[in-house]
């Protein structure tokens, strides 16, 4: 049968991941897993080479080497009261509170920085291309996780994910043993946006209209960290400084936002999103907090006769409080689960 003679419809493609106990160790299996259902997703292995420019009597090039191996690529996916545990959890530095409620469970994810005592600091991923071939990659960092929502549309969440290495396996069957969540993902209606002076003030009666938001959370990790002897990272790669951008969208009624742009006002942000019933007591839900923003923009463009005065609005997100202590900190994520156990 020649090769390319055949074609494997991409809609039974599925991934499956873990969190690893040791970096770059394959850890899911038919027992350990977890499940997403992503609208995409792009791992790729790339191989650098070069063809060597040596002198050997002849005009073209004779000796060709592969040098450096990267493993990454990005998963879209929909924003998801359970599926997206995992990932932002890794995306803020791996370190997460659990606290068991009746019949749920609350999950304190806080700004970590991969360090030993955190919790999930690489994920291993089970990748089905098709419905033939499926893939290994180890050792999983997400560098940048990108949140969105706007008026219209499910609340959006993409990963882009270095990992260390990867393999083709014929092997895996994970398919019977994958099982995914009937849960809707969250909607730009389950959306709320909140702006005050402070953290401590941020309830349901300083919550704003908005339009739209973007938040990014970028770990710029170490992408070459390589030594002699293997093309292959050499370990969990380091992280550089974190940055978190936000931006939103928002109707320009009053002077109000224009005023916190000029005026530099130091403020606090939530995103809030409520799911689906857990138990007569509690819903699933996710808190976003940026404890200490400035707006950076904030005037109103006027686009034509036919359009609604708006402005797009960007915050400088900073660390609150003093930073060398252990409760400082630009960002935090709570979510509550239907979980009962721990990760």
């Amino acid at each position: 049968m020649p090769v390319g003679d055949t074609g494997r419809a991409l809609v039974h493609s599925a991934v499956a991941f873990r969190q690893e106990t040791t970096y770059g160790t394959y850890a899911v299996t038919t027992t350990a897993l977890h499940t997403c259902a992503p609208t995409s997703f792009n791992f790729m292995v790339e191989q650098d080479h070069q063809k060597l420019d040596e002198l050997a009597f002849a005009r073209g090039y004779s000796r060709f080497v592969t040098l450096d191996r990267k493993v990454s690529g990005s998963l879209e996916m929909f924003l998801h009261p359970e599926e997206s545990l995992h990932f932002m959890i890794n995306a803020l530095g791996g370190r997460v509170t659990f606290n068991s409620l009746t019949s749920a469970s609350d999950f304190s994810i806080t700004a970590g920085n991969f360090t030993a005592s955190d919790t999930i600091l690489s994920l291993s991923f089970w990748a089905q291309k098709g419905d033939l071939t499926s893939f290994r990659y180890v050792g999983g960092i997400i560098n940048k996780l990108k949140i969105s929502a706007a008026i219209g549309e499910p609340a959006k969440m993409t990963a882009e994910i270095l990992f260390q290495d990867a393999s083709i396996s014929s092997s895996d069957t994970l398919t019977t043993s994958l099982s995914f969540s009937t849960i809707a993902p969250y909607t730009y209606v389950d959306g709320t946006f909140r702006y005050d002076a402070t953290e401590a003030s941020l309830t349901s009666t300083v919550a704003e209209d908005i339009q739209s938001f973007e938040l990014e959370i970028n770990n710029n990790l170490f992408e070459n960290f390589r030594e002699l002897g293997s093309r292959i990272l050499s370990g969990r790669v380091p992280a550089g400084r974190r940055e978190v951008t936000f931006k939103i969208s928002q109707r320009f009624d009053t002077s109000t936002t224009y005023n916190r742009f000029i005026q530099a006002t130091a403020g606090a942000v939530q995103l809030r999103f409520s799911g689906a019933t857990i138990s007569a007591e509690y819903d699933r839900r996710m808190d976003i907090i940026l404890p200490n923003v400035r707006n950076v923009s904030g005037d109103g463009e006027v686009g034509g006769a036919n359009e609604i005065l708006q402005a797009d609005i960007d915050y400088a997100v900073l660390v609150s409080g003093n930073a060398y202590t252990t409760t400082s900190r630009e960002i935090g994520v709570t979510m509550r689960t239907a979980r009962t156990t721990n990760i």
